[in-house]
Order: C-alpha cells, then sequence, then structure tokens
C-alpha cells in the first residue's frame, strides 16, 4: 500500500489532482439530486451508512448538483480578483429567518454557559477535543459573540445567501515560532512583519478571501477552523486575528473552531456551526492549491483511500454532507450543507444530519 501511495503522488502531478464533475444536461434523480434513496434508513444512518443507504451506490458519496435545485439554496458566488459578489438570494433561502431565532438563542446561551464555567449537557463538536480551560473560555466567548451579531441581524432584517463563510487552516511545524501562537481571538492586534505573514504563508490567503466574501455580504459571520495540530499554534485563533487585524473583519463576526485535525475535521465543525446557527448552507473559501482540489468531486485521493468520504467514513460511520463548487472566476469556493439529503422537505431527512 505504501509503494502504491508513493506512485500515485509521483503522478499526480502528471495526471492532476481532480477532476471537476460537470453538470449534467437532465437533473439527476436519487442521492445526486440530494433526495435519500428508497428506504433509507435514519435510525442506523450515523454508524451503519452502508446498511441504511445499501439501495443506491451514490448514496455512499458526496457527489451532488445543488445548482439543479431550488432547494439547495445554491448562490454562485463571482469574483474580479478577489473581489467577490453573491448572486442573489433565492427566495425563502435568506439567511437568518425567524426559524433560526430558537436554535441561535439556545446555542448563545450554551456557549456562554461554557465561558462561564457553568455546566452544560455536552460541548459541541468544534469544543470537544483536549482543550485547556482558557482556550476553551476564550473559543466559547467567541462563539456566543459571534451568535449575538447574528441575532442583532435577525431583529434588523438583514439578510444574507449563506449563514456562515468558512475557512479552513493550514498548520505546519514552523507556525509555532509565529508571534500569534497563545493570542486568542479576542485580544488586541499584535503588529506583525512581512515576515510574519510569510510564515503564515497560505493562511493569509484563506483568511483574506473570507474576509472579503464577508464584506461581500455573503454571510453574517466567518467561520475559523483548525486546532493546534502541527504546532502550539491554533490556526483558527491565527485566521481570526488575520482576518480581523489585517483585513478588517468585526471581532463578534468570527466563529472559532480549535479543534479540527484535518479537513475532513473541519467540514464536520464547520456543519456543526451552520446547524448552532440554525442554517443550511456555508460558503467555504480556501486558497487554490491542494485544499481546494482536495473539495472537489473526484479526486486522485480517493485512489489511495484518503479522500473526504473515505476519511469520514472510516472515523465516523456516516457522511459528512454535500458540497459543490460555487466560485465563478475563481476555483476555491464551495457551497456546503451539513445534510446529505438536503432536497428532502425540513420536516424529513432534509432535516437529518450525523453531526451532532
Amino acid at each position: 500500500m505504501k509503494a502504491f501511495c508513493a506512485a500515485a503522488l509521483l503522478i499526480l502531478p502528471l495526471i492532476g489532482c481532480f477532476r471537476h464533475r460537470e453538470t449534467p444536461v437532465e437533473p439527476p434523480k436519487g442521492a445526486l439530486a440530494g433526495l435519500s434513496p428508497s428506504g433509507f434508513n435514519r435510525q442506523i444512518a450515523c454508524g451503519k451508512w452502508e446498511e441504511a443507504a445499501a439501495s443506491d451506490p451514490e448514496a455512499l458519496r458526496h457527489v451532488s448538483f445543488p445548482e439543479l435545485s431550488a432547494s439547495a439554496c445554491y448562490v454562485p458566488v463571482r469574483y474580479k480578483g478577489e473581489v467577490a459578489q453573491p448572486d442573489p438570494i433565492p427566495k425563502g433561502c435568506e439567511y437568518p429567518s425567524e426559524n433560526a431565532r430558537t436554535t441561535l438563542i439556545r446555542e448563545r446561551d450554551r456557549y456562554s454557559a461554557i465561558a462561564g464555567g457553568r455546566p452544560v449537557s455536552s460541548l459541541p463538536p468544534e469544543l470537544a477535543c483536549v482543550l485547556s480551560t482558557d482556550v476553551l473560555t476564550a473559543a466559547a466567548r467567541q462563539n456566543a459573540a459571534a451568535l449575538s451579531a447574528v441575532l442583532q441581524d435577525l431583529d434588523a432584517g438583514r439578510v444574507y445567501p449563506y449563514s456562515a463563510v468558512a475557512v479552513f487552516g493550514f498548520g505546519h511545524r514552523d507556525h509555532g515560532s509565529s508571534v500569534l501562537t497563545g493570542v486568542g481571538p479576542q485580544a488586541d492586534c499584535v503588529p506583525m512583519v512581512k515576515s510574519d505573514f510569510d510564515l503564515l504563508s497560505i493562511n493569509v490567503t484563506r483568511a483574506g478571501r473570507g474576509a472579503m466574501a464577508h464584506a461581500a455580504s455573503v454571510a453574517p459571520v466567518v467561520i475559523m477552523s483548525g486546532g493546534a495540530v502541527h504546532s502550539p499554534l491554533i490556526e483558527a485563533f491565527a485566521l481570526a486575528h488575520v482576518a480581523r487585524c489585517r483585513f478588517g473583519v468585526p471581532r463578534d463576526r468570527i466563529l472559532v473552531d480549535p479543534c479540527a485535525d484535518h479537513t475532513h475535521t473541519n467540514v464536520k465543525h464547520m456543519g456543526s456551526l451552520v446547524i448552532a446557527l440554525g442554517g443550511k448552507t456555508a460558503y467555504a473559501v480556501t486558497d487554490s492549491g491542494i485544499q481546494a482540489d482536495y473539495l472537489n468531486e473526484d479526486t486522485i485521493f480517493r485512489l489511495i483511500g484518503g479522500d473526504i468520504d473515505q476519511r469520514a467514513l472510516r472515523d465516523w460511520g456516516y457522511l459528512l454532507g454535500s458540497w459543490r463548487r460555487a466560485s465563478v472566476g475563481m476555483s476555491a469556493g464551495f457551497w456546503l450543507t451539513p445534510y446529505r439529503f438536503w432536497a428532502e422537505p425540513t420536516d424529513g431527512l432534509g432535516s437529518f444530519s450525523c453531526v451532532r
């Protein structure tokens, strides 16, 4: 297996990392249309996915075509350089809606309780890893403030096409020497010079794209995701600092996930936060490199057993949801949802997710 993986990586530059699946001429049916297969068993889906969806092999992969269905709330985001502009919001897809209020209040209060050291029934997935008390408190306080800001939007009647913009971090062992190591999401801005930004490399590009999407009102908040995986630097906190202090994202418009340790946990925790927002979709942005390739539909990672679907099935037994490229003029922006069968009625499987 190791030899095969090495050979695959050697030919990677020659054959390309991914092949984006083109939109079919006719709307597909079943799982590719965001619909559950006949006889899908939601009671055993979270942990026995193959058994729950055995009647439709396509249900074992995330691939779907939300651009063909109004129920997907798929909104293209168009780019001129790095400047983003979302298409008009489809009717019925405005976020936040009044239906989100109860969820927003409940989750805001849960984060506030965690920040205050009060008992809660469970920690959300993005805070459920091993964290110091200071990091857990800072992250929970940050997320409570962001949900309060969304509630203010709801009261003011402001709406957006997506519930959140999501940015996934990149870690490296050298990041431990960053001036942002140990800096929390609500700390004052730390002076940074060119070498400090260079050290963070593509994280600056990712944070900038998240900030540009937020400035274009793609979503009310930006999710910054990534733990201290490769160094003591918490990627989510570093992304939040760069987005806020270099690119101008307001402090209370950032949600943080300091627990994700790989792109597939980035996606999982993004889904958890979308649910906490009472939303249905997020818009994820990354740099135009390997992570963008990883999120496209037919990847070479599948050949070596390492695409997001395969990792999710091994780790949790279920798929994470669905995603699809939504950026136009830039290849690294994606529509994502934690709901695998997002086209179902919201009182059916369209409200069903294994994330939380």
